[in-house]
């Protein structure tokens, strides 16, 4: 019994907002770990609507109380400030689901560090291709005769990595400001 309870705990938490339940789930489900579950996740309360109807079309009751019971109780751990900075720096959304302002706060933190992240990425990424593109052009300079179009696309190049360069130093210093408001 224990691990049939632990499997159903572990499948809840697997579950998305689009997830439909299955006539075993909706016969087997602790609702309350379901509830639980997505509270943890910060799911909105309208999934509720979507179990009960899932499970409508089999005949079968969601004990909304327990899920209920089981939601609130999630919400309590999720809305967490320092969970606020996780779920923000991850770059997952926030569905509003907090009455807390601190944690609104420390989600756009994370969020904002997490656009900071996402765009130092970018940057070395394209570092990378532009360094692999002026290591093929001065491939090519070493076998042609004719290299002024070249010397010009590389120039283009060493250009945009300064610049790309720049950025970074200033993403990383902290001078670029978000404004998110939920």
């Amino acid at each position: 019994m224990r691990y049939l309870q632990l499997a159903l705990a572990l499948s809840a938490l697997s579950l998305t907002q689009c997830t439909s339940l299955s006539l075993e789930e909706c016969r087997n489900s602790d609702w309350y770990t379901l509830g639980l579950a997505d509270g943890n996740r910060g799911a909105t309360a309208t999934q509720l609507n979507q179990y009960q109807k899932d499970c409508h079309e089999f005949n079968l009751k969601v004990d909304a109380t327990q899920w209920q019971q089981g939601y609130q109780q999630g919400l309590i751990n999720y809305c967490l400030p320092e969970n606020g900075y996780r779920v923000g720096l991850a770059g997952e959304h926030y569905y509003g689901v907090c009455s807390n302002n601190q944690f609104v706060e420390r989600y756009n933190q994370g969020y904002e560090q997490y656009l900071v992240n996402k765009r130092l990425a970018e940057i070395a990424e394209r570092l990378y291709a532009i360094d692999s593109e002026i290591g093929s052009i001065d491939n090519k300079l070493n076998n042609l005769t004719d290299k002024a179009a070249l010397l010009k696309q590389k120039n283009v190049l060493l250009n945009e990595k300064n610049h790309l360069l720049d950025e970074k130093l200033r993403l990383r210093q902290g001078d670029i400001r978000f404004d998110f408001r939920f």
